[in-house]
């Protein structure tokens, strides 16, 4: 079998298997540990199946308690198993609702407990965001953004969505900026075929949030934004700002 065939049978059959161990957890209280042990069990079976290496670097940054968010670039699907396998928190990804038309990907981040939002319906958005935020101090989560809301096209950073902010500022959590790299080249948007590598997670220090107001989601935005073109090789930007 070529690699491409190991990969999209072991997604299919690790998204069977530990979505159905995360149902399972979810319905009998099973608890964190064991969403996280779901979690990072299909992560890392994806990831050895296409023959990617992850390497974090900026542990130090992790707040102690696990309550923080993450906001990262995008480059491609595998940004999201990279930060799940590389990451020693229970992290769960806000991402769009688009996902969800991606049987796999959609069973397996609905059943572990991601969080998916309709970026079309303001109001409905808002009041997921501020149910995930309240089970993020509940369960001691990290919650994971993508301020560019899609994945980039050329692995350059795309424009960023202030309201990709709103958690951060209502929940005051730490704020970490992180910068992922490699996944475009392993499997870019609109790929098949998937090639074995590496990627590479810098996480900055947390922006703190103390007493920040909602007018400030403009400066919150453009010092994310700055701290995750420093971490990315070349800052390589595509010369957006806000959404």
């Amino acid at each position: 079998m070529t690699r491409t065939a190991i990969f999209y049978v072991t997604l299919v059959l690790s998204t069977i298997f530990f979505g159905a161990l995360a149902a399972t957890v979810s319905l009998v209280g099973g608890g964190r540990v064991w969403m996280d042990r779901a979690n990072r069990g299909w992560a890392r079976s994806v990831l050895s199946a296409a023959g990617v290496r992850v390497t974090v670097h900026g542990l130090e940054h992790l707040h102690p308690s696990g309550v923080q968010v993450i906001a990262a670039n995008h480059q491609s699907y595998f940004d999201i198993w990279a930060l799940i396998a590389g990451l020693p928190a229970s992290v769960r990804f806000i991402a769009k609702r688009e996902l969800g038309n991606i049987p796999m990907l959609s069973v397996g981040m609905r059943s572990a407990g991601h969080v998916l939002i309709d970026r079309d319906q303001p109001r409905s958005a808002r009041k997921t965001l501020r149910e995930a935020g309240g089970r993020m101090r509940a369960e001691q989560l990290t919650l994971v953004l993508f301020p560019e809301g899609t994945r980039s096209r050329d692995g350059r950073l795309g424009r960023f969505r202030r309201g990709a902010f709103a958690l951060a500022l209502e929940t005051e959590a730490p704020l970490v900026p992180a910068a992922v790299d490699g996944g475009q080249r392993i499997y870019p948007p609109g790929a098949k075929r998937v090639r074995r590598g590496a990627i590479t997670v810098r996480l900055g220090p947390a922006i703190r949030l103390d007493g920040a107001e909602p007018a400030d989601r403009r400066t919150l935005m453009r010092k994310t934004r700055a701290a995750i073109e420093a971490m990315l090789p070349g800052g390589r930007s595509g010369g957006g700002g806000s959404g």
